[in-house]
């Protein structure tokens, strides 16, 4: 891999005006990203047919979608797994940019909005 080492602050600024997705890095069993989502934007609720989802939140606060229209809080520090077919999304409910890393695999990734 020819970069293996990363700084959120490179993502982070400026601060993009939509749900802005970055690829640190893919192999063709995993990938990395930064997800940067300004105030008030979102990531729509989705899922994956064939692929887990980790989610480590760095900055910020959220409502992360469960499907069926519920929710639940979520902020930095939290560890949110999706496991495939779980429906996850989230919309940026605080004043702050919502930051976080994600981990899919197994590869390819196949997106499915709800």
């Amino acid at each position: 891999m020819e970069n293996r080492f990363f700084n959120v602050k490179d993502y982070t600024s400026p601060a993009p005006e939509k749900a802005t997705k970055h690829l640190l890095y893919q192999n063709d069993r995993s990938n990395g990203v930064i997800w940067v989502i300004p105030s008030g934007e979102e990531l729509p609720a989705h899922y994956h047919p064939e692929t887990d989802d980790v989610w480590i939140i760095l900055e910020g606060k959220g409502d992360y979608y469960l499907g069926k229209g519920k929710t639940f809080p979520i902020e930095a520090g939290m560890f949110i797994p999706a496991e495939k077919l779980e429906i996850h999304g989230v919309k940026n409910t605080g004043d702050e940019l919502l930051v976080f890393a994600a981990v899919s695999a197994p590869m390819p990734v196949e997106m499915i909005k709800e």
